[in-house]
């Protein structure tokens, strides 16, 4: 969606990947003996990208386990804060010798902007940006469903579908609105998950809203009652959303506190 370069920080480092996890998991046997061949084969630095449950002591976490061994000598190790928040004692990898990564976001949105029938418009995202979708046709609205099963969504044809999330995947739920005729869907973000949304590949018209932008549908629709119509307007890629970067809704609140560092130590996109 968007043209340029990528490239990383240091495009000249020569990389050395190690397999850990398999389709079962990432074991602690596995990333152990990735830590331990990393070390012999003299890095300079140990990348982990894996998430992982809170462990209430240090020596329960494997990868803080071998982050330590790493540390002595002389190697630095950077792991995932991992996805569980935003609960209290929900972050991984937090011991003080781990750099510690949360996510974040960029000033750039693939967005796909909902307008009400009330002229209300409320920017959403969504990867999926159809050029065959007639943003000036105003669409009816249905709610009260939950998106997870085709066999309960009926006479919902030509409709847009206001969908919370859970339960299943985002896309799943645009599958089975399709298959049921819909044809688009509203995603609508819990407390939760607040400010943050997401671009997801979908199979039809969709946007995900924030949670405050959701509510504001909510109300519109049980103020208009059955007559309440909207459609999704795609932008493409913007530059310049605010505020950015802003922090994951899964990561804020994970500190733990009962101990004395603040984690996670930097964050980047996710």
């Amino acid at each position: 969606m968007a043209a340029g370069t990528a490239s990383g920080m240091a495009p000249r480092a020569h990389l050395s990947i190690y397999k850990v996890c398999y389709s079962d998991g990432c074991q602690e046997s596995d990333v152990l003996s990735g830590i331990d061949r990393a070390i012999k084969d003299g890095v300079d630095i140990v990348q982990m990208s894996l998430g992982g449950d809170s462990t209430p002591r240090f020596n329960d976490d494997p990868i803080v386990h071998g982050s330590l061994s790493a540390l002595r000598r002389g190697i630095s190790a950077v792991a995932s804060a991992g996805n569980n928040g935003p609960d209290h004692l929900t972050l991984s990898h937090d011991a003080p010798w781990v750099l510690t990564v949360g996510a974040s976001s960029t000033d750039r949105r693939i967005r796909a902007t909902v307008k009400l029938g009330n002229g209300m418009e409320l920017d959403g995202e969504s990867a999926y940006q159809p050029t065959s979708f007639d943003s000036s046709v105003m669409l009816p609205i249905v709610y009260g469903l939950f998106c997870n099963d085709s066999s309960k969504m009926n006479q919902i044809s030509g409709k847009i579908v206001l969908c919370e999330l859970g339960d299943i995947k985002n896309i799943e739920k645009g599958k089975l609105i399709l298959q049921a005729q819909g044809a688009a869907m509203i995603l609508m973000n819990p407390v939760p998950r607040g400010y943050t949304t997401s671009s997801d590949a979908h199979v039809l018209p969709a946007s995900s809203l924030s949670y405050y932008d959701s509510i504001k549908v909510i109300r519109y629709y049980t103020t208009v009652g059955a007559s309440a119509t909207a459609t999704i307007v795609f932008k493409g890629t913007v530059f310049n959303s605010r505020p950015s970067p802003a922090v994951a809704s899964f990561l804020q609140g994970t500190r733990n506190q009962k101990r004395r560092h603040s984690r996670p130590t930097s964050s980047h996109p996710a």
